[in-house]
């Protein structure tokens, strides 16, 4: 299997596409990711860690012109029927990282009929689900991932992407109940079970053992100066653009020129709080061991959508730059 196939099979199958796409149900800011353990029922997959690919030297393949031809390949594969389980699964994720959400969904709806079990199978489809439901959690995506729960009611991206479903029905006791079991999951002391712990806190439902330093870790977390890691970012907005920034959705972020096309750092604005000076620090990145001091070649940019547009289909500007040395860059915003 080539690296960029191991990539798909696990990278896909631990980050929640809506929150790749900053569409938590919150509307937060810093994503939450969660990794899947490593022998966990309904599993088929079973792949070693995948590397970290943001490192990958410039004359690497495009990972995402390698996708597209994979993709053409399975279908082919598929179409003769001389295929097996695991490239169904393969396909469902190859169109994921191409962002084709609805053949995803289709794909993974066959992948269903074969395996009505599996949590391969069942965690991807209520993902990609309720990105095409724009975010929404709570219908089929929710049947999905209580039966994901009672296969194995220990599935971490379950219960968070659970959590979030009962806080868009307005049931933040419910909420509560899962992200309190994932909060336990997680190692003492670990980034992720900080996150559910400041999680928890924000619905006021934090357990009581971390009420204090759950507190103690914002309070440090906003006071401290700029890290030598920090983007510094300035906006020239055109007053063309500006005038259409209202009802509009902007993300900020920092990315790997090389690697994975993933942000490692981002943040999210509403058009109308844009400013013209924006960092992005630590604080910013997304995934716990993806950071922007091991990134060696950074790129930057502005991406500006229709509302909270999850795909590509409301784009309205983007622009991207390589990061200098000196770690500041200025963006050009005109539409």
């Amino acid at each position: 299997m080539t690296l960029i196939q191991r990539i798909i099979l696990a990278v896909l199958f631990i980050i929640p596409i809506i929150a790749i796409g900053f569409f938590l149900a919150q509307g937060d800011e810093e994503p939450f990711f969660v990794e899947q353990p490593t022998s966990q029922t309904g599993s088929t997959t079973g792949l070693p860690p995948v590397s970290n690919t943001d490192t990958m030297p410039p004359n690497h393949p495009d990972p995402q012109v390698q996708v597209r031809a994979m993709i053409k390949e399975l279908e082919q594969k598929i179409a003769q029927n001389q295929h097996e389980f695991e490239d169904i699964l393969l396909l469902g994720r190859a169109y994921t990282m191409v962002r084709d959400y609805t053949n995803a969904a289709n794909t993974y709806e066959k992948a269903l009929l074969i395996e009505p079990n599996s949590i391969d199978v069942l965690l991807p489809l209520a993902d990609v689900l309720a990105v095409v439901d724009e975010g929404k959690l709570t219908g089929r995506s929710y049947d999905l991932l209580e039966q994901v729960l009672k296969i194995d009611p220990n599935v971490p991206m379950a219960l968070w992407l659970m959590g979030n479903a009962e806080m868009q029905l307005e049931r933040p006791d419910e909420a509560a109940k899962y992200w309190t079991q994932l909060y336990y999951i997680f190692p003492e002391g670990s980034e992720n079970r900080m996150k559910v712990s400041q999680q928890l806190a924000s619905i006021g439902k934090a357990p009581e053992s971390t009420n204090a330093p759950a507190t103690t870790t914002i309070q440090k977390t906003t006071s401290e100066p700029a890290s030598s890691q920090a983007i510094h970012i300035t906006l020239e907005i055109t007053p063309e653009a500006q005038a259409k920034l209202k009802g509009t959705t902007v993300f900020i972020y920092a990315k790997s020129q090389t690697g994975m096309p993933m942000p490692i750092a981002a943040k999210k604005f509403p058009g109308e709080q844009l400013t013209s000076s924006i960092t992005l620090t630590e604080a910013d990145e997304l995934m716990p061991n993806r950071k922007l001091k091991d990134i060696p070649q950074t790129k930057v940019g502005i991406k500006i959508s229709k509302q909270s547009d999850v795909d590509n289909k409301a784009e309205l500007f983007r622009t991207e730059q390589a990061l200098p040395d000196s770690r500041k860059v200025n963006l050009v915003v005109q539409f």
